[in-house]
């Protein structure tokens, strides 16, 4: 790698809050800026635009603060599975109720709560296939489709995504699934 140097123009409320940062990590603003730029070409390099790379780092901080974990998808509808058949209906309301929390705090902590619920969930759940968010007259309308998401899984996740409208102050206008395929609208 070359060591020759170049000048780029940045806005000054830029370098000022970069020097805040590398001042605060105990770097030099050169090394700051480099690294921030390594890191922005190795996301670049595994696919992800930097918008993308801030949005599944913003999932991965929710997942974490919420008490989220990542689960080999095989084991997860194996548990799901079993505690279903004795009791389905407590684990659908621990995955509403569940859900409730995580869209208050989406709420609160996004600006649009609905668009970084779409994000969280394509970040997160790797079965889905397809994440839609349309808002629509007045609702929003939510679908997902998965070619390998359970029975079961299915309906918990549709509590689950019940629950987080609810708890971003949404009511249930519409409620359709199959196996696979959930399809709902929400409104004030």
């Amino acid at each position: 790698m070359s060591k020759s140097k170049k000048l780029v123009y940045v806005s000054e409320d830029l370098i000022r809050k970069a020097m805040e940062l590398a001042r605060s990590e105990g770097k030099s603003l050169g090394a700051f800026v480099e690294e921030s730029l390594e890191l922005a070409l190795s996301a670049r390099e595994m696919g992800y635009s930097l918008e993308d790379a801030s949005k599944l780092l913003g999932v991965m901080y929710a997942n974490k603060i919420l008490g989220g974990v990542f689960v080999p998808l095989e084991v997860f509808n194996r548990l799901i599975q079993a505690v279903y058949e004795d009791e389905g209906e407590k684990l659908k309301e621990r995955w509403y109720e569940s859900g409730i929390l995580h869209g208050k705090y989406l709420k609160e902590r996004f600006e649009d709560p609905v668009e970084a619920f779409k994000g969280f969930l394509e970040g997160s759940r790797w079965d889905l296939s397809e994440v839609e968010v349309k808002e629509e007259e007045g609702l929003i309308r939510f679908r997902c489709f998965s070619t390998i998401l359970t029975e079961e899984g299915t309906e918990t996740l549709l509590k689950y995504i019940e629950g987080v409208f609810h708890g971003m102050g949404y009511e249930t206008a519409r409620s359709d699934h199959m196996k696979g395929i959930i399809i709902l609208e929400f409104k004030r």
